[in-house]
């Protein structure tokens, strides 16, 4: 039974049996359903999930926002860097309007694995369909949103954001039982199954459910595609600006990465993964994160340092038994419908502050070996000096050209664009996919002074106009946050970005085929173009070929 009811304010001469009677259908509310008011216009909303009754509230008549549910126990003490467990019921009201974030740069708290629900207003007639996001953040920074979801709202569907673990505590992987690796996407996993057992209660279809992600969270949406874990859990990904398939996505010597962090903190250097399981279970969580941010800062070869891993046998249940570009190849993933994003320049916000503080310009005069991406395979000194002349003839070789578009073209196609190509080609043979190339720059995406005089988007500039930092102001900023919004609710809705042709969306959106690598192209207005970018994505099939041709004699 639900009941629904709008509190008055009592006055002194109301009786004590009409207070005890409207105190009583409030707690009935608490338990049953769904909205009340108080005195002061501000509604709220009860859900009973299978662990507690959380309650919501509204958001400037906008959504309804659940913020902070657990969604699994805190991974602390012995259980620092193992796979989640599931959350321990409550029995009184949660109240949803936690916020927080997992520890990173030496702040945050370890009870951080928890999600963020938003439903419109008025409760669905019929279950609506889900978007589940992956924040992004190099796996070791960032926080599921917690504002700004109003125009996707407006597309009636339930929007879905999380915190995972990161750096370290999410990514230690050292193959035991104490830290199997991968603890950040087995959250996410966690996180799913518990959309998949409760979403319905919030109005959403369980059947239904898209995954989303940026950067670090692209490539945890791929991997998750990847992985026998999260089977059943969702039925549609949209991957922006990142990929498994990057060079910094996978970690190819994690005990080498823990030991390497580790002599940062003055842990005596150890080859026994069990003795090193436990210096990082003993460690301050503040000097734990700022260590590894520092770690992460020097880095120059694309990596981040904690990553996901292929895990060693442990007993455990396995998230990734295998490098994802050898799934890709055996064609041993999941097929389902895949939306990939990027933006015209990935380099631009992805590297262009280090361009400018951490003297990149001069470094890679100096030494360009130092900046070569860290899966490129051979260790033969020549050969790696014949592929840094290469790319530094492709991308430098024309003094004409803008130097540092140039450099932030090179990171851009080295980090991001040619492993997202490489994933659109692989899912493509049998997935339906959908690409498009982001290229408008307004007044609510990223911002970079280094460089403000760039005209097109930088890495992770669509989702800022569906998830809002801020509101948008300029008509032009209104039209692309309308049509971003509408591109991704009508995928998570139909399947389709471009059910119909409509003034605001007056184009159809078409499929990549074998054949023909269509891309949608998104500025002021649209286009539909082919294969693009293709002389950059070949000249990268080339140096991978080199590198792995060479690397066999």
């Amino acid at each position: 039974m639900f009941y629904y009811f709008k509190s008055v304010c009592l006055s002194k001469r109301t009786g004590t049996a009409m207070l005890l009677v409207i105190t009583f259908v409030a707690i009935l509310n608490c338990f049953y359903a769904t909205e009340i008011s108080d005195c002061h216009n501000k509604r709220y909303k009860y859900v009973q999930t299978r662990y507690g009754t959380v309650r919501g509230h509204t958001v400037n008549n906008d959504y309804i926002a659940f913020l902070g549910i657990p969604y699994a126990e805190p991974p602390i003490g012995n259980n620092r860097f193992k796979a989640p467990k599931p959350p321990q019921p409550w029995t009184i009201v949660y109240d949803a309007n936690r916020t927080t974030k997992c520890p990173q740069k030496g702040e945050g708290e370890e009870d951080c694995l928890v999600l963020n629900i938003f439903t419109p207003m008025i409760s669905p007639e019929t279950p609506i369909p889900v978007l589940f996001y992956i924040h992004g953040g190099s796996f070791i920074m960032g926080a599921g949103p917690t504002a700004g979801v109003e125009y996707l709202i407006k597309q009636n569907i339930i929007v879905v954001t999380i915190n995972y673990r990161l750096g370290a505590l999410g990514f230690l992987c050292l193959g035991i039982k104490d830290a199997p690796g991968n603890a950040g996407l087995k959250d996410q996993v966690a996180a799913l199954k518990f959309v998949r057992n409760n979403i319905a209660q919030f109005g959403g279809d369980p059947k239904q459910v898209t995954v989303y992600g940026m950067s670090a969270g692209g490539a945890s949406v791929e991997y998750l595609m990847l992985s026998s874990m999260s089977r059943r859990l969702f039925h549609q990904a949209i991957i922006e600006s990142g990929s498994a398939t990057a060079p910094w996505a996978l970690d190819r010597n994690p005990s080498n990465t823990a030991m390497k962090i580790s002599r940062l903190m003055n842990v005596p250097k150890t080859d026994f993964a069990k003795i090193l399981a436990e210096h990082y279970k003993g460690m301050p969580v503040e000097l734990l994160t700022e260590m590894t941010f520092e770690y992460y800062n020097n880095l120059t070869d694309g990596t981040f340092g904690f990553a996901p891993c292929v895990e060693k046998y442990t007993g455990e249940e396995h998230f990734l038994t295998r490098a994802p570009s050898d799934i890709l190849k055996r064609g041993k993933f999941r097929k389902i419908p895949t939306m990939f994003l990027f933006s015209t320049l990935e380099g631009l916000y992805l590297r262009s502050t280090e361009y400018y503080e951490l003297n990149y310009r001069e470094r890679m005069e100096s030494n360009f070996l130092e900046f070569l991406p860290a899966d490129l395979i051979t260790q033969k000194d020549e050969v790696r000096h014949e592929i840094a002349e290469s790319i530094k003839r492709f991308y430098f070789g024309n003094r004409s050209d803008d130097i540092v578009v140039q450099h932030l073209n090179y990171f851009g196609d080295s980090l991001i664009l040619h492993s997202l190509m490489t994933s659109v080609e692989a899912h493509s043979k049998c997935n339906p996919v959908y690409l498009m190339e982001f290229a408008y720059k307004g007044k609510i995406g990223g911002y970079d002074y280094f460089y403000e005089n760039s005209n097109v988007a930088g890495h992770g500039d669509v989702v800022k106009y569906a998830i809002l930092n801020k509101n948008p102001k300029e008509e032009a900023d209104k039209i692309t946050v309308r049509r971003v919004s509408s591109l991704i609710g009508n995928y998570v809705k139909y399947g389709n970005p471009t059910p119909s042709v409509t003034p605001l969306l007056p184009i159809r959106w078409p499929t990549v085929s074998r054949e023909n690598v269509t891309c949608l192209y998104l500025d002021r207005e649209f286009q539909v173009f082919s294969h693009p970018y293709w002389d950059r994505k070949t000249f990268w099939d080339d140096i991978y070929n080199t590198s792995k041709r060479k690397k066999k004699h």
